[in-house]
């Protein structure tokens, strides 16, 4: 039987590296109203999160696959929901991110943690010294949680997380929030794919903010050789989502013409 002092060390060796796992890094925090309830929204690192398309490497940084991510930050991330300091819910947002610019990233996710500006990418052949990264961590954060009503269900709960970056300029983005119907956390999906998150420009999240049918031009003709206009075919209304993927022939002289496919998405 062991000695409690001897018993007593063990228990400590055991449990500390659980609790030192536990050790959490508050990267942004807003008050929101839930169905008249007072929250509080945080987007929680589950440890120190490393540096992704950072100013250390302002070459990288600079590059395609980095951009919206830089000067970013990678790791286990989680918006958590608290009401009166208890947390009442809890989404793990690495789930909705995918071939992140940055080793070992499987299932974590990437947010931005300073702009870039014009101004740096001259630092590009001289490198990144003391002095320039001090002043990049003098100049303020972005804000992600930024609400509105994507779906719109009548509240706007929902913000927008970039999860991928494509060819040159362009991005995608998942909505996250609450939806009024389920009240609870989760990426929004299509009426076509429920429970997929439904993953978009930013341009077209942002016309499905208004109240009629839009379309967003993902890929012109001629963009990247594009021989066929690619378009988002986009509707909210009463938190359901219809989004769909188009394609139109292109003609010799770049302009978009007839309907050749649609996909749901």
């Amino acid at each position: 039987m062991l000695r409690p002092a001897l018993a007593l060390i063990l228990s400590l060796s055991l449990t500390a590296p659980a609790l030192a796992a536990q050790d959490t890094v508050l990267r942004e925090q807003r008050a929101v109203t839930i169905g008249g309830a007072a929250e509080t929204w945080q987007l929680v690192w589950q440890g120190k999160p490393r540096s992704i398309c950072g100013p250390e490497d302002v070459e990288t940084a600079i590059t395609c696959p980095c951009t919206g991510f830089a000067y970013g930050e990678v790791g286990k991330l989680a918006l958590v929901r608290q009401r009166g300091g208890q947390e009442v819910d809890r989404m793990d947002l690495g789930q909705l991110f995918s071939d992140l610019p940055a080793d070992n990233a499987q299932g974590l996710a990437a947010m931005p943690w300073r702009p870039v500006a014009p101004k740096d990418f001259d630092r590009a052949v001289d490198g990144a010294s003391p002095a320039f990264l001090a002043e990049v961590a003098r100049r303020p954060g972005p804000r992600v949680m930024k609400l509105a009503d994507y779906d719109r269900d009548g509240t706007a709960s929902e913000f927008l997380v970039q999860v991928a970056a494509g060819p040159c300029g362009h991005t995608e983005f998942a909505a996250v929030g609450v939806a009024r119907a389920s009240g609870k956390l989760h990426a929004l999906s299509s009426k076509a794919n429920p429970g997929v998150p439904l993953v978009l420009l930013a341009a077209a999240w942002r016309a499905m903010l208004g109240a009629r049918p839009a379309r967003v031009v993902n890929y012109p003709c001629g963009d990247h050789g594009a021989e066929q206009q690619e378009e988002l075919a986009v509707s909210a209304r009463g938190g359901a989502i219809s989004a769909a993927r188009v394609l139109r022939q292109c003609s010799d002289s770049g302009a978009a013409g007839a309907e050749l496919a649609r996909e749901p998405l």
